[in-house]
């Protein structure tokens, strides 16, 4: 089927060139479902701007970009990381390890092997497991090799590659896709208890050290960049350490890490870097404040009523002194079809008659298993992004969805502002129930409970989502 532009489409490809062109950015901000991709892919075929960096959050979504290029006739790639495509299944600890050493599909590849390199062409992450297997070479190897010489139109990856990507492919022009995610940090997480206890038993700390380096996280960091081998050696030797190695491993590239104390556990936040000096197009259903200024903005034609209780600003020293009040306040929100979501510092305003998010984990269900009750999930959970929690009939966001204070301050040291975190915040936990582009022939009722919410009514305003209660 030959792709074809909407007139729409093609007015937005005008203006993505000419933004690029003027300054060297631009930015798209258009409705889930309106064809950014497509529109994109249109824009790299008209500025000839080969080889394209396309960076995506997910490799579902790669798959989804993959396949448009293909159908465009462009040669294009798209590529995972090393542990998605070993053939023997090793994650990264043991990549760390230095198993590739004795691997016998760990070997160079030439140009001879590469019988047809026409069949290369286009190449997704499965098909190039599938190839590198068949040929008895490390899949991971083979992707590399063709990143750098086959010489394709687009090279389709995850953020985390990105920099490698860079100095590997020289791009001519970068597209960001879920632009959103520049503006909000990954969360990595690690019991404080599993912590201790690997400190102590593992390493070989006292255990009133252990719990000294977990309380100064930064200073345990730069501790554990020293141990990296001890903990490589550890989760080797004790299977049971090896969750809890392999997460400290993932959070090292966390630019922040802090101690929660409400909820024990140490906490690092990876702010993407999208620094290269490359012309970069940034898109997304919902940009970051700060890209709004000069984008391109394509409208949905209709807005999402929000209302705002506030009667209460819930901060922590609001609850400590009129936490009863309070919890009787919301108390009429919290009936069946419901979903929630707060800090825990506001958890303790909610009845022990709900499912909290805790439980779904333990108990490997989704929220929507629980839709006729009442669901509580974190702001800052594993829930707040890619999922669907269209089945409930009313959200509920408890309060402004931010981090202790002194991460507030570490974050907007590195450019990220306090007003423009709670905005893409409290955008994104709508978006959890309202998953289309059309407007729902039934529109959930949403709550955003706390007089603070009224500060950011006209920054919602940009993303169609109107105070019907102002």
């Amino acid at each position: 089927m030959e792709l074809r532009l909407r007139e729409d489409q093609e007015d937005v490809v005008v203006k993505i060139i000419d933004a690029l062109r003027r300054s060297g950015y631009a930015a798209l901000q258009a409705p889930t479902g309106w064809g950014k991709t497509v529109t994109a892919l249109f824009a790299i075929e008209e500025l000839r701007a080969k080889p394209t960096l396309w960076l995506e959050p997910r490799l579902a979504t790669e798959l989804h970009v993959y396949q448009h290029a293909v159908d465009l006739n462009m040669r294009v790639i798209a590529t995972a990381g090393r542990e998605k495509l070993c053939l023997h299944g090793y994650s990264n600890i043991d990549f760390l390890r230095g198993v590739c050493h004795s691997c016998r599909f760990n070997r160079l590849v030439s140009l001879g092997e590469l019988d047809d390199f026409g069949v290369f062409a286009n190449m997704d992450f499965g098909r190039l497991r599938e190839v590198g297997e068949q040929m008895g070479i490390c899949p991971y190897k083979l992707q590399s090799f063709l990143e750098r010489f086959y010489g394709y139109d687009l090279v389709i990856s995850h953020f985390g590659r990105a920099g490698k990507l860079v100095r590997v492919v020289k791009p001519r022009l970068i597209v960001v896709d879920e632009a959103h995610n520049t503006a909000l940090p990954v969360i990595h997480r690690v019991d404080a208890r599993a912590l201790r206890l690997l400190l102590v038993d593992k390493l070989g700390f006292e255990e009133g050290e252990a719990l000294g380096l977990i309380r100064n996280p930064e200073s345990l960091r730069i501790v554990l960049r020293e141990l990296v081998d001890t903990l490589i050696y550890t989760a080797g030797e004790d299977n049971d350490a090896r969750q809890i190695v392999e997460d400290l491993l993932a959070m090292l590239n966390a630019q922040i890490w802090f101690y929660d104390e409400t909820e024990e556990s140490l906490v690092g936040l990876e702010i993407p870097s999208m620094g290269a000096n490359v012309p970069t197009l940034f898109m997304s259903a919902t940009l970051p404040p700060s890209l709004l200024q000069n984008a391109i903005v394509v409208r949905r034609g209709w807005s999402i009523p929000v209302k705002i209780d506030d009667k209460y600003a819930l901060t922590l020293d609001s609850i400590e002194r009129r936490k009863s009040e309070i919890a009787k306040h919301i108390e009429k929100y919290l009936t069946s079809g419901t979903v929630v979501f707060t800090t825990l510092s506001r958890e303790a305003l909610l009845s022990d008659e709900v499912v909290w998010e805790d439980e779904l984990v333990e108990k490997n269900k989704t929220p929507c298993d629980y839709k006729d009750g009442v669901v509580v999930l974190k702001s800052f959970g594993k829930y707040n992004e890619g999922i669907n929690l269209d089945c409930f009939s009313r959200l509920v966001i408890l309060g402004l969805p931010l981090l202790p204070p002194n991460v507030m301050q570490r974050l907007r040291s590195r450019g990220i502002e306090e007003r423009d975190f709670v905005v893409m915040k409290t955008v994104q936990l709508i978006g959890r129930v309202i998953r289309t582009a059309e407007r729902p022939s039934q529109m959930p009722e949403i709550i955003l409970v706390d007089k603070r919410f009224r500060l950011i009514e006209s920054e919602l305003m940009n993303y169609e989502i109107e105070v019907v209660n102002a």
